[in-house]
């Protein structure tokens, strides 16, 4: 008789590497999230007042720059809350893939 799909030890190995390249893709878009949060907060400490002066102070205030910056802070950082829960779930469904995995080993050892 003929088998009618994949046999499921391959099933599960599909779902641990597509769980593994999930994983992947959303650490992966942390770490950028967290390197534009690191410019970011670089740019607004330029604002400090060790390069221009108080000129350049008082032109990024009448044009809203401070404000931009923190509002685009903001935003990143809720990009980054919901990326780490996005990266917690991805993690677990490939704690789970590999648990899959395991058991199947296990069972498949048995007479």
């Amino acid at each position: 008789m003929a088998q009618k799909g994949p046999p499921l030890q391959k099933l599960v190995a599909l779902k641990r590497q597509r769980a593994e390249q999930h994983l992947l893709s959303v650490q992966q878009e942390l770490t950028a999230l967290k390197t534009d949060l690191q410019r970011l907060e670089a740019d607004l400490a330029s604002l400090n007042g060790e390069a221009g002066g108080i000129e350049s102070h008082i032109l990024s205030y009448e044009h809203g720059y401070a404000q931009r910056q923190t509002f685009a802070i903001q935003a990143c950082r809720a990009k980054i809350a919901e990326k780490e829960t996005e990266f917690s779930a991805a993690r677990e469904a490939l704690k789970r893939a590999f648990d899959s995995e395991d058991r199947l080993r296990r069972e498949g050892g048995r007479p």
